[in-house]
């Protein structure tokens, strides 16, 4: 028996560290947003195997965008998921925020035991909302998780 919940316990472990390599990690999104330059994200993300989108516009502003294992329509929304983790990046054209879209409870779970390994207080969601934890440190930037509907359930969202 104890082999058996060995075996589990192994087997969910490497099903959750798969879920997380193929999302860039955390540390290289406070390094774009530090950056708040296109060239520092094509270089760091297309590194990663993200693919370059172009700029979306949208009533908040206008983003650069690169997506993994996933494709996007003429608007900029998710389809076609591919083989992995599909996840999605956008870097303000303006370097004041940075949002990585995943599609993975246990991708989205292992972004935020990332933020918490670097020592970033966790927080606590709003009075009476769930969906959203704001993570801070000391002269780092500010790391919201934000857990939304489709077609973009789970958000890491990084600001000043």
């Amino acid at each position: 028996m104890k082999k058996i919940l060995l075996l589990l316990a192994i087997s969910l472990f490497t099903v959750g560290a798969h879920a997380q390599k193929d999302v860039v990690s955390v540390a290289d999104m406070i390094k774009i947003f530090q950056a708040k330059t296109l060239q520092m994200g094509k270089q760091v993300l297309e590194k990663q195997g993200y693919v370059y989108k172009g700029v979306s516009s949208d009533a908040y502003g206008k983003d650069y965008n690169w997506v993994k294992n996933m494709n996007l329509t003429s608007d900029f929304l998710p389809t076609a998921m591919g083989r992995g983790n599909s996840s999605m990046v956008l870097l303000a054209q303006d370097g004041k925020t940075v949002y990585v879209y995943v599609f993975n409870r246990t991708a989205f779970a292992g972004l935020q035991a990332q933020v918490k390994a670097m020592g970033y207080d966790m927080g606590s969601a709003a009075k009476g909302d769930k969906s959203t934890l704001i993570c801070t440190k000391d002269n780092q930037p500010t790391i919201s998780f934000l857990t939304l509907q489709q077609p973009l359930p789970y958000c890491l969202q990084i600001t000043e």
